[in-house]
């Protein structure tokens, strides 16, 4: 399994969680956040708002989920965000105690 996390544009991110779900990921979370790039920083102490959309997908969406996210929220112009990839070892339903595949 892998987490995804989407810095995108906040006009895009209900285009991006649709694009999301339409591959076939079930559940995603979405926060409102503020950051800066590396190039061109504002000015010291101001950030640009962003949304982050995170979600876990089984190793063979991910290709799927990558291309869905960068077709809907590129621009083609500087700022368009990123895609963070990092490996999820293990997951846990709380409720009803099953571990791993997300498909619980």
């Amino acid at each position: 399994m892998k987490k995804v996390e989407a810095i995108v544009q906040s006009g895009a991110k209900d285009a991006v969680v649709a694009a999301i779900k339409k591959v076939g990921v079930g559940g995603v979370t979405t926060y409102q956040v503020q950051g800066q790039g590396a190039q061109d920083p504002p000015l010291v102490g101001q950030y640009f708002s962003r949304d982050m959309i995170v979600c876990v997908v089984d190793d063979p969406k991910l290709d799927d989920v990558i291309d869905a996210i960068a077709n809907v929220a590129c621009t083609g112009t500087k700022g368009d965000g990123k895609v963070f990839v990092t490996d999820i070892c293990d997951a846990l339903d709380i409720c009803t105690k099953k571990r791993g595949t997300m498909d619980i």
